[in-house]
């Protein structure tokens, strides 16, 4: 009887032993990685067995993935902007760089669905497993490190072929607003699905986005440049209609004198004497266009006081 119990007893110990259970939270979802491999199972939300560890400190692991939407952002900058300090910019046909963000949003395979299945176990089999802090039989599976290692390079390099296409950042900024099967955004989602589909990357395209799309700075700078310039001749064209639609010429006579009057506040501001001789009449007045002296106020510096010179004895 008592050889018995003692039996049982061993039993019991060991059916207890044997069980440790791990929770996958809500947004995650799990697989089980035993010393010969991952179990064919896919763990919802819940607890999960994953048994005990041996002597030597080996037993199975519980591996999570987030199962929602993976956002990815993919930037080319210029040298500045990027940690390498290597310009990664795009270029259209003309040659222009110009800078954009490509913006993805992925999602992992219909995991429901038994071919879904079969996609998403090799997500983890593609992924590296990292430690989860403070638990030590926890390890977390990143699909965005997954996209990184299988397709990012391949996704770069497509999105330069695209810009390629377009003769200049003009009509690139153009397709980028066309929402059109042709636009540039949606030529974008076409080929990021066909590389995933080429490299038999297990991740789903929902959708991609471009945006800060730019041209290089001196582009910019020019561009500042002409439209400041249209605008001067525009202000000067409006500036010279008014004043000659004054038969009189007041208009003209007032308008020098604010310009007189500026120009020698600019110059007692920086200690300058000035004199100015003027037509008052001012052109197309048709009053009197004889030269007149401006009375102008001269604020002179004060004068250094001259120390005396000792008489000679």
């Amino acid at each position: 009887m008592k050889h018995v119990t003692f039996i049982l007893s061993v039993l019991f110990l060991f059916t207890t032993s044997c069980n440790e259970f791990k929770a996958i939270p809500p947004n995650d979802i799990g697989m089980i990685l035993t010393p010969t491999g991952y179990e064919k199972k896919i763990y919802t939300p819940g607890m999960v067995d994953i048994g005990d560890e041996n002597v030597s400190g080996f037993g199975n692991k519980l591996v999570l993935i987030q199962r929602s939407g993976i956002e990815i952002k993919e930037q080319f900058l210029d040298r500045e902007g990027n940690e390498d300090k290597e310009d990664h910019r795009c270029l259209t046909a003309n040659g222009a760089p110009m800078t954009l963000d490509l913006r993805l949003l992925l999602a992992l395979p219909d995991y429901e669905k038994p071919k879904g299945q079969a996609e998403l176990q090799r997500v983890f089999m593609l992924g590296n497993p990292e430690p989860v802090q403070d638990e030590p039989r926890i390890l977390r599976v990143s699909a965005s490190s997954v996209y990184q290692d299988q397709a990012q390079m391949q996704v770069r390099g497509r999105m330069r072929q695209i810009c390629t296409q377009y003769s200049d950042f003009d009509a690139a900024f153009k397709s980028f607003a066309d929402p059109s099967e042709d636009g540039f955004v949606r030529q974008v989602e076409r080929e990021v699905t066909k590389i995933l589909q080429e490299k038999n990357v297990p991740l789903n395209l929902v959708n991609a986005f471009v945006s800060n799309m730019k041209p290089d700075k001196t582009v910019v700078d020019a561009l500042s440049a002409k439209q400041a310039a249209d605008k001067r001749v525009e202000a000067i064209k409006t500036l010279t209609d008014f004043l000659n639609g004054d038969p009189s010429g007041s208009r003209w006579r007032v308008y020098n004198m604010q310009a007189l009057q500026e120009i020698v506040t600019t110059a007692n501001t920086n200690g300058h004497n000035t004199i100015i001789i003027s037509n008052f009449g001012g052109a197309g007045s048709g009053g009197d266009a004889s030269p007149a002296i401006i009375p102008i106020p001269v604020h002179s510096p004060p004068a250094k006081a001259v120390p005396e010179k000792a008489e000679e004895k």
